[in-house]
């Protein structure tokens, strides 16, 4: 969350906006959840401290008080980056 509050600082204010995408862990299947958290470390260490097991739209409305447009999708095909959480969050 240090990042989103360096984010939310540097936005224009009433009405600066911050577009994000990102995977995230699964909201909707606990198995991939399950394996995308034994998964992180491996994932963390292999891809630049890049995580499997973030809930980084739940971090985003804390940070932007609630004002988030956010969507939850899972992608086709792509197994533990699949699920993924995009939109738009407003100072």
């Amino acid at each position: 969350t240090k990042a989103l509050s360096e984010i939310r600082r540097v936005l224009k204010p009433n009405g600066g906006k911050f577009l994000f995408w990102e995977h995230v862990l699964s909201e909707d299947n606990k198995t991939l959840a399950l394996q995308q958290t034994l998964l992180n470390p491996v994932q963390t260490f292999s891809a630049d401290g890049c995580h499997l097991n973030r809930r980084t739209g739940m971090n985003i409305q804390k940070v932007f008080d609630g004002k988030v447009d956010l969507n939850y999708m899972t992608l086709e095909g792509k197994w533990v980056i699949a699920p993924t959480t995009f939109g738009i969050a407003t100072v």
